[in-house]
């Protein structure tokens, strides 16, 4: 199952690795067909993701390989969309057969030209685990907020001050 976006999306990052000679004709026409989808909704680590079909661990693959390119749905609304363009360029460098995040796969990761977008990956990780935050662990001493999706029952201190953070449903502070 694709989707008008993802394929606004593909049609855009195609030709700009094309112009920097990292896929051939063919290769593009291969990327083409490869079925795009979305992660869960709810993942605040993971942005995209190239699956693989089953195989032998270790071996190198290929574009046939690959059973999906799967974006967070979140990035491909209208404030994320440079960043999704970027994730899917990454995970195109992955399906072209650069498995690791090895030196060499940094190096062309860097040739994106985008440079926003490539620094934006911090930005939305902590934009979806904000919007998943059922509770805000809060430093009494320096304010200083930690997101999270469960109470911390006294456990934790803030690293800063050393103090026990106090828990506080989202949306309320603990001043109440």
């Amino acid at each position: 199952m694709t989707n008008r976006k993802l394929d606004e999306i593909r049609n855009l990052v195609l030709p700009v690795m094309r112009i920097l000679d990292l896929i051939s004709i063919e290769e593009e026409e291969k990327l083409k067909q490869i079925p795009l989808g979305y992660i869960r909704k709810n993942a605040t680590r993971m942005h995209a993701v190239c699956r693989f079909k089953p195989g032998p661990k270790g071996y190198t693959k290929t574009i046939e390989d690959v059973k999906e390119v799967a974006i967070h749905p979140e990035a491909v609304n209208e404030k994320w969309i440079h960043y999704a363009r970027f994730l899917m360029f990454h995970e195109y460098l992955h399906a072209i057969g650069n498995i690791r995040h090895d030196a060499v796969f940094r190096r062309l990761e860097d040739l994106w030209p985008d440079e926003v977008a490539k620094n934006a990956g911090k930005e939305f990780g902590r934009f979806l685990r904000n919007r998943a935050a059922k509770w805000l662990w809060t430093c009494p001493k320096c304010d200083k907020e930690h997101p999270r999706t469960r109470k911390s029952n006294g456990r934790y201190l803030c690293r800063k001050c050393k103090v026990t953070l106090i828990d506080s449903p989202v949306g309320q502070t603990h001043d109440l």
